[in-house]
């Protein structure tokens, strides 16, 4: 039996709340010899568990990129536990590491993945897993940088929570206010709390969900071969309750992207109102406390790209931000 499975941080990571330990039957098959799981063999329950590791470890597992919980041993939760392997060493030799860079672009990324092969759950790995788990945790690097935090949000995914405004008020408005008075105090820009939060309402609904780009990771791995691929991972994926992308870090004064993961909330909304204010001609536009329909799609444009106005993002930040701006009076 693995001692660490028993651990009370380790069974908060790969239990929900008033549940029962999902994978003991197949503990007992490692126990019994068995000691390989694969996307085939494996019970839905005990997937799901694998993938509340694999996720509290900053993994995706699903081929679009998401962090789910939906108990498939799919090509995107093959994709994590791939990854992990090699990260860690312990991926065979004749394992192909340039099959996770493959080749793809946006729109390829996902029928492509099937040139990542199949792996397996071993006792070795599962071993390294957890004490991966319960290192990042004595260091603070996990989601959040807090332990109790990066559950909660872990539970808000596997529940598929998400908060409305007056509840992101509640939890992030202190914050937000703040992040706008450290941006007038060291760079003198003047920013409404009501657009940070309106940011987290329309890119997170106020719950942490990471988003993997493999294109990127295919892309930065091309442009910087030497570079660890475990923090090209992190550049490759969007982070916090802002959704900025890892390759963000230095213009927001993070030493790497993985720093993004591990920020404490409040530091996630200061990165939110700095990200916001990097832009000129939207710094222009984060004072005004009566925006006008063509300033939302100013933000728009910048935060979610040209295309914005083909899911109506400006029309959506104009909604929160009434919404916040009545909420805080």
């Amino acid at each position: 039996m693995i001692a660490l499975i028993h651990d009370p941080q380790i069974q908060q990571i790969i239990n929900p709340p008033n549940t029962s330990p999902f994978w003991e039957s197949d503990l007992k098959r490692f126990e019994n010899g068995d000691v390989s799981l694969d996307r085939h063999t494996a019970g839905e329950n005990t997937i799901r568990a694998f993938q509340r590791l694999l996720i509290f470890l900053g993994y995706s597992t699903s081929s679009s990129g998401a962090f789910a919980i939906d108990g498939d041993f799919g090509r995107g939760t093959n994709r994590a536990l791939a990854q992990f392997e090699y990260e860690h060493k312990l991926s065979k030799p004749n394992f192909p590491a340039k099959s996770l860079t493959y080749e793809c672009n946006w729109r390829s990324a996902r029928a492509n993945i099937t040139a990542i092969p199949d792996v397996l759950l071993t006792l070795p790995t599962l071993e390294k897993m957890l004490e991966a788990a319960k290192d990042a945790i004595a260091k603070k690097e996990i989601n959040c940088g807090d332990f109790d935090e990066a559950i909660f949000q872990l539970n808000a995914l596997y529940n598929k929570n998400s908060l409305d405004c007056r509840k992101i008020n509640e939890r992030y408005g202190a914050a937000a206010e703040k992040a706008s008075q450290i941006l007038k105090d060291s760079k003198g820009y003047i920013i409404q709390p009501e657009w940070i939060l309106a940011i987290i309402r329309q890119e997170s609904e106020g719950v942490v969900r990471p988003r993997f780009e493999q294109h990127f990771l295919t892309k930065f791995a091309k442009q910087e071969p030497q570079t660890d691929l475990a923090e090209l991972r992190y550049r490759s994926m969007s982070f916090g309750l802002g959704q900025i992308m890892g390759f963000n870090y230095n213009s927001i004064g993070a030493q790497s992207a993985k720093e993004l993961y591990t920020a404490p909330l409040e530091k996630q909304i200061t990165s939110i109102a700095r990200f916001l204010t990097i832009r000129s001609s939207v710094r222009n536009v984060l004072s005004k406390t009566n925006p006008t329909a063509e300033d939302f799609k100013v933000v728009a444009s910048y935060y979610n790209g040209s295309g914005y106005a083909t899911h109506h993002y400006d029309e959506s930040l104009a909604r929160w931000f009434k919404e916040f701006r009545l909420l805080r009076g």
